[in-house]
């Protein structure tokens, strides 16, 4: 590594520790970590960012590779295309609906809803996609994998419930078994609620501040949930902490993404004395992959 690299690497580690005594109100210790949220940030900078696999699983687009590999091709959402850059898209031939995102990102600014392609702004949507898809997301936050991404846009199909608004499941997973996994609901319609649970679909006490506001009413199991629960265990296998998104949708489960770091490792949970206690279920000497 050359000295600007390392000089650049150490730059952002005191960034983020910094961001972390100023989020989660105790210093970061890379030396002896023992908390989840000193984990994560423990697997960013030794081991996440050169780790091949991980850097292809958390490709959007490489992923799908993946999954086909573990036998969950069925489950991948339908691919109309990918594109370097958006002048090479084929309007021309995408359906009415369909969804475009940044393999290489997350949130709203990697990914675009087209409900109507006649009333689709392709200007607006070039302009935007130029201003986020090269440069190195996640890069200040210690998330190197991310920015060693070949940035590209990818068209999917326009994902639609025909009883209810898509519902994502998050399921948390430290050395291939489930501790919790939250449901999620309004990623598309905007108005997001979430609620957290066991594997015998009892609600959990797991709790984030800053989080959206927690269902009413308790979400029914659906009726593939061992199917979504076998799915997250497989994919997770042999790494010490990985969220698995899943969709489930019309009665049928789809894969949605792997991430390594969730909330790049600055998860305040509530009470705090959860970050201990799930720090405790990382195990780092002895990564595997």
């Amino acid at each position: 590594m050359n000295i600007v690299n390392l000089l650049k690497i150490m730059l952002i580690k005191h960034l983020v520790k910094r961001k972390f005594k100023k989020r989660l109100g105790y210093a970061l210790d890379l030396e002896d970590p023992k908390t989840y949220c000193e984990k994560i940030q423990w697997l960013k900078f030794n081991h996440i960012g050169n780790d091949e696999k991980v850097i292809n699983r958390t490709d959007k687009y490489a992923a799908r590779d993946f999954i086909e590999s573990k036998g969950f091709g069925e489950h991948l959402v339908t691919l109309y295309g990918n594109w370097e850059s958006p002048k090479e898209i084929d309007w021309q031939n995408l359906p009415n609906r369909f969804v475009l995102k940044l393999n290489n990102g997350s949130g709203e600014k990697y990914r675009w809803f087209v409900k109507d392609k006649s009333s689709f702004s392709i200007a607006k949507f070039e302009t935007e996609v130029k201003a986020v898809m090269y440069k190195k997301y996640g890069e200040d936050k210690g998330e190197f994998h991310y920015a060693k991404i070949l940035p590209m846009i990818i068209a999917e199909e326009y994902l639609e419930d025909s009883q209810q608004a898509i519902l994502d499941y998050s399921f948390y997973c430290f050395h291939g078994d489930i501790a919790f996994f939250s449901v999620e609901q309004g990623t598309i319609q905007g108005s997001q609620m979430i609620d957290y649970y066991d594997l015998n679909w009892e609600r959990s006490p797991i709790k984030f501040l800053e989080d959206f506001s927690r269902s009413k009413q308790k979400y029914e199991k659906p009726d593939n949930f061992d199917q979504m629960v076998f799915m997250a265990k497989t994919l997770s296998q042999g790494y010490p902490h990985l969220r698995v998104d899943l969709y489930n949708v019309n009665g049928k489960v789809y894969f949605g993404e792997l991430t390594y770091t969730p909330e790049s490792g600055l998860i305040q949970w509530d009470p705090p004395s959860l970050d201990m206690e799930y720090g405790k279920r990382i195990d780092i000497h002895n990564i595997c992959h």
